[in-house]
């Protein structure tokens, strides 16, 4: 198993732009999901820029609009699905 190195924002990057998902995209999975009326663009644009690191449930949401494993994000495995 591969040491736990934190969230790895350039996999996300990657992901989204294979995928063709947007900030936007997962800006609303996450307020549907959380029930939540507004999340801030700047939040989700921070992550995806690697600035903020993502809360466990924002993993959950990124990994369905985006389509990857966690562990893929996580820099645990580099198989993508």
């Amino acid at each position: 198993m591969k040491e736990f190195k934190g969230f790895r924002a350039d996999r996300l990057r990657k992901a989204m732009k294979e995928n063709g998902a947007t900030i936007k995209d997962i800006k609303k999975e996450m307020e549907k999901n959380f029930n939540i009326s507004h999340i801030l663009d700047s939040h989700i644009e921070n992550v995806v820029a690697g600035k903020d690191i993502p809360l466990n449930g924002d993993i959950f949401v990124i990994c369905k609009v985006v389509n990857v494993s966690a562990d893929y994000l996580l820099g645990l495995s580099d198989e993508m699905y």
